[in-house]
C-alpha cells in the first residue's frame, strides 16, 4: 500500500466523512479496461516467446528457390500436466534473390477438418487439394513463405506415427479436445494458442536477414483464415491479411439453430460479456484486410442447405458492417474488403478468379502498386 493511499484511509477513519472515502476511491481507481484489453483477456494468457531459432531438417532445391523443412520451439514441456515440449514444424519457401535483398514475406496458414494429417504440406503444394497450395503460389510470386503446422495437426499431433500415413480425423478431433482442455486449465484458449503459435512463427520469419520485417502478411483458408483474424488482432507486425472463407462468428457457430453441433474446444469463454467476434476484426484496423465468402458454402441441394448458406453470408455481412465502424473510426474504411463470390458454385473454396484477386491485392499491399 503506498503512503498516499494509507494517509487517505487514516483521514477517512478519523473524520468518518463520505468525502474522505471519496478521496480513497480517487486514489485507488484505475482506468476501466478497454475493449481491446477485454478481448485479449478472452483469448487467454500468453506465454513468453522463446528466442527465435530453428533447426533445418531438410533442404530441397525447387524451381525458383529452396524449400526448407524446419523445426522451432513453441513452448517448453509442462511438468504438472506432463505435456511434452511443443515443437512446430514448418516449410520455409525461399525464392532465389540477390545478396543483401530483403523480400516481402507471408505466413501461410492451412485449413483443418479431415485434412488434419496433411497440415503444412497442403499450402506448400506437397499434398492435399492443389487449389489450396497458396503458400507455394505466393513463393512463385517472389515471397518468402512460411507454412507451419497448426497445433494438433500433421507432425504436431501427439500420436505416433504423426506423419501423413496416420489418417484418423475422429481420433485427431479428440487429440485437439484433450490439448484444449490442458490449455483451459492454464487460463488459455484454442484461438489464443493459435495466435501465440503464429506469433512465434512470425518471430522466426522476421529473424531472417533476407526478410523485410515491415512487409509481412498472412493468408489462410477456412479454419486457417479464421485463426488468422485472432493472430492479426494479437500481433501488430502483420501488415495485411487474406482470410479465405474463414472468419465466422462464435455466436452463429454455437447458435442452437446452427447446421452442425460443435466441439466446445473452439468456444471463447466470456466472449459475449466482452464483445463479439467482429470486434477482433475491427481492432485490426487500420491495417488492410481482405475476406472472402462463397455465396453457397453450405450448398443449394435443398431448402435447408440454401437457408444455411444464406445465413452464413448474412453472418459475414453483419460482421463486416460491425467491423467497418471500427475502420471508419480509424479513417480507413477502404482497408476492409470483403469479396462475396459465386465462382465455381460459390462453394467453400478458393477458386482461381478469387485467388488471383487476392494475390493481386496482397502484391499491392506488400510490394506496392504495379
Amino acid at each position: 500500500m503506498n503512503s498516499q493511499v494509507r494517509r487517505t484511509i487514516l483521514k477517512g477513519l478519523a473524520l468518518g466523512t463520505p468525502a474522505a472515502f471519496a478521496d480513497l476511491t480517487t486514489a485507488t481507481a484505475r482506468p476501466a479496461p478497454s475493449l481491446r484489453d477485454n478481448l485479449r483477456r478472452v483469448l487467454g494468457t500468453m506465454p513468453a516467446h522463446p528466442q527465435p531459432a530453428f533447426t533445418v531438417l531438410e533442404a530441397s532445391k525447387i524451381a525458383g528457390g529452396v524449400r526448407y523443412k524446419i523445426e522451432y520451439l513453441a513452448e517448453a514441456a509442462d511438468p504438472v500436466l506432463h505435456t511434452p515440449i511443443d515443437l512446430i514444424r514448418a516449410y520455409l519457401l525461399v525464392p532465389d534473390h540477390a545478396p543483401g535483398a530483403r523480400l516481402p514475406a507471408v505466413v501461410a496458414i492451412h485449413q483443418d477438418g479431415p485434412q488434419s494429417h496433411i497440415g503444412k504440406s497442403e499450402v506448400a503444394g506437397l499434398a492435399g487439394d492443389p487449389t489450396l497450395a497458396y503458400g507455394l503460389e505466393l513463393f512463385e510470386r517472389g515471397y518468402v513463405v512460411i507454412c507451419p503446422d497448426r497445433f494438433e495437426h500433421a507432425e504436431r499431433r501427439r500420436v505416433m506415427p504423426n506423419d501423413m500415413t496416420s489418417v484418423d480425423p475422429d481420433r485427431d478431433d479428440m487429440l485437439v479436445n484433450h490439448w484444449v482442455g490442458q490449455l483451459v486449465l492454464r487460463g488459455r484458449t484454442a484461438y489464443g494458442k493459435e495466435a501465440y503459435d503464429l506469433s512465434v512463427t512470425t518471430d522466426v520469419l522476421a529473424s531472417l536477414d533476407y526478410v523485410d520485417s515491415k512487409r509481412i502478411g498472412a493468408i489462410g483458408h477456412s479454419a486457417g483464415g479464421n485463426a488468422l483474424v485472432y493472430f492479426m488482432f494479437n500481433d501488430p507486425r502483420i501488415a495485411c491479411g487474406v482470410s479465405s472463407c474463414g472468419l465466422f462468428s462464435e455466436t452463429a457457430f454455437y447458435d442452437e439453430k446452427a447446421p452442425k453441433r460443435r466441439m466446445a474446444a473452439f468456444a471463447l469463454p466470456g466472449l459475449l460479456a466482452a464483445g463479439v467476434t467482429a470486434d477482433y476484426l475491427g481492432l485490426i484496423a487500420p491495417r488492410p484486410m481482405l475476406l472472402t465468402r462463397g455465396l453457397s458454402e453450405w450448398g443449394r441441394d435443398n431448402a435447408a442447405d440454401s437457408a444455411f448458406s444464406d445465413a452464413h453470408v448474412q453472418d459475414t455481412r453483419d460482421m463486416e458492417a460491425h467491423a467497418r465502424r471500427a475502420y471508419l473510426r480509424m479513417a480507413a474504411p477502404s482497408e476492409l474488403n470483403v469479396v462475396y463470390f459465386d465462382e465455381d458454385g460459390g462453394n467453400h473454396a478458393f477458386p482461381p478468379g478469387v485467388k488471383h484477386q487476392a494475390f493481386q491485392w496482397l502484391d499491392t499491399q506488400l510490394k506496392g502498386p504495379a
